[in-house]
């Protein structure tokens, strides 16, 4: 397993993820977070120990696409090659509603994960290990920092949702819902 930059996205546990969400699209194209969490937290590799303090998960990945839904820049969460022709579409997703109880889930399990993260790098570097694990597996420090930068960006995004009054919230807005899905931020 491996990683090659800060975000779920740009990890293998992030791309496995995000491949099993995008296996469990539902056809009719209505999205529902607290189903794609219930998939997650049923495969043991989507949804790590949470006091591991892993840098990437993939309930860190639902978040980046929460968020890319949110900002309506989703263009680049499916693949145009052939090879991915039968692959659902994130595209085709047509309504996506999300629960405060599943943001709520999602927000703490990325909370813990930022506080574990550094729990564990602080014991590292209490106890002598090397520079690596003082900063949380990270080579670079910058990459440490743009990492705790990151995630608590994403923890930000769920608190800005967890205080909508509304105890369901649709991520997709209706005059969307109605032209059709949308692609890279534009709707067609």
């Amino acid at each position: 397993m491996g990683c090659w930059g800060i975000t779920a996205f740009e990890s293998d546990d992030g791309l496995d993820a995000l491949s099993l969400i995008r296996h469990n699209l539902p056809e009719d194209g209505k999205l529902e977070l607290e189903k794609i969490a219930e998939a997650m937290r049923e495969d043991e590799w989507s949804v790590p120990n949470v006091t591991d303090g892993l840098s990437h998960t993939g309930p860190m990945a639902l978040a980046e696409i929460i968020v890319k839904f949110e900002d309506r820049d989703i263009g680049d969460l499916d693949y145009d090659e052939e090879w991915a022709a039968h692959d659902n579409k994130f595209s085709a997703v047509k309504s996506f509603t999300v629960t405060k109880e599943s943001v709520q889930w999602l927000r703490d399990y990325l909370s813990d994960t930022f506080k574990y993260a550094k729990e564990n790098a602080a014991f590292r570097a209490e106890h002598g290990n090397d520079e690596w694990d003082q900063r949380g597996g990270w080579r670079e420090e910058k990459d440490w920092l743009g990492w705790q930068n990151h995630l608590s960006t994403l923890v930000d995004r769920m608190n800005a949702l967890l205080a909508s009054p509304e105890s369901q919230m649709e991520l997709i807005p209706l005059q969307e819902q109605t032209s059709g899905p949308i692609m890279g931020g534009q709707s067609i």
